[in-house]
């Protein structure tokens, strides 16, 4: 294996491990069900990181991007994953409206997990975007 693909791993392992830590928490958060989908996510991304770390030789991404795209798609979980818990311990809801109705926070605090949970989506979109390109192509 190579350095990239055990850095692939291991963020997958912690970010499905912080998952878990999640699913303990969630019914202290003000909005559990946001924390319940603070838990899947972090689990389902952290399994993801961990796949990636076991099939990206077979998904033919050029040298030049590899590290780009994969720090890309770590970053973004973590990101994204933080961004809901906080929603979740906040009880912000307009970046997530269904999962977070009858909730609100202030409007610092909405502004600031929108902005974790809008940039990083479209961070993650955009790399899957990309090696889904190169893959394909």
């Amino acid at each position: 294996m190579t350095d990239l693909a055990i850095i692939r791993g291991k963020a997958g392992v912690l970010l499905f491990t912080t998952g878990l830590f999640l699913g303990f928490i969630l019914a202290k958060m003000r909005n559990p069900r946001l924390g319940l989908s603070a838990h899947l996510t972090a689990v389902q991304t952290g399994a993801m990181l961990i796949a990636l770390a076991l099939f990206w030789q077979y998904l033919e991404v050029p040298a030049a991007w590899t590290a780009f795209l994969i720090y890309a798609v770590i970053v973004s979980s973590y990101v994204l994953t933080a961004g809901i818990a906080l929603s979740g311990f906040f009880g912000a809801s307009k970046a997530l409206p269904i999962a977070g109705a009858g909730h609100s926070a202030s409007k610092s605090r909405e502004t600031i997990v929108s902005l974790l949970i809008y940039s990083s989506s479209l961070v993650m979109a955009l790399a899957f975007i990309g090696i889904s390109y190169f893959t394909l192509s």
